[in-house]
């Protein structure tokens, strides 16, 4: 069904909440998976997340998706009316310093990236959908990113220090969030032209908050 860009609001709200949830009740366990498990802390991460929504559960929708994402599920939504939605969701390890930002592929989201290089104006298209057909379904695509930070342990291992959630708006929502390159929720990447790389962009949580305080969940461990 078509949504208004309130209610789309709404169902990205909704399905931010039911992420940040499933990281809340798992928290301990997550703990625990960094200080004892020998794998690199950005497999631990995945595997975390995965864990942590499939322990509180969704209501699923039986479709493939696809993408560059580490979780992708078809699920719904309710406002109380079912919501068909794409859940993408992104998870990110790395080691504590300061978590101001995330880190994303144009591959992520939906958004158009507004941003100032120096003294040009980048305008890069985001290449994911904003809504994804499905035989006679419409799902609305909701991308979230879940950073993990940690720091080195003497046996090792690892202690996670907090986990930021940030929910990126739609590309319907571009006016709301980011309409050009000086009003905004980006921070230039660390790719590098010079060397062929892929544009890549951070999300600033600073700048995100203050558009919309919800989008942006911190836990502390």
């Amino acid at each position: 069904m078509p949504l208004d860009d309130d209610i789309l609001e709404r169902v990205e709200r909704t399905a931010f909440s039911i992420v940040t949830t499933a990281i809340e009740n798992y928290k301990d366990e997550i703990t625990k998976m960094f200080r004892e498990e020998d794998d690199k802390p950005q497999d631990i991460a995945e595997d975390a997340m995965r864990e942590a929504i499939e322990e509180l559960g969704v209501s699923k929708i039986r479709e493939r998706l696809y993408g560059r994402v580490d979780v992708k599920k078809a699920i719904f939504v309710f406002l109380p009316e079912a919501i068909p939605v794409a859940l993408m969701v992104d998870a990110k390890a790395e080691k504590h310093n300061g978590d101001r930002t995330a880190t994303m592929q144009m591959s992520q989201m939906s958004m158009r990236v507004r941003v100032r290089r120096k003294d040009t104006s980048m305008d890069e298209r985001g290449k994911l959908d904003t809504e994804l057909k499905r035989k006679n379904r419409t799902l609305h695509v909701v991308t979230i990113v879940v950073k993990f930070s940690y720091v080195e342990r003497d046996d090792g291992h690892h202690d996670v220090k907090n986990i930021t959630l940030a929910c990126i708006p739609s590309g319907r929502l571009q006016d709301r969030y980011n309409p050009n390159a000086d009003d905004g929720i980006w921070l230039m990447g660390r790719d590098s032209p010079q060397r062929g790389e892929d544009f890549r962009i951070r999300v600033s949580f600073e700048k995100l908050t203050a558009k919309a305080a919800w989008r942006v969940h911190g836990i502390w461990m």
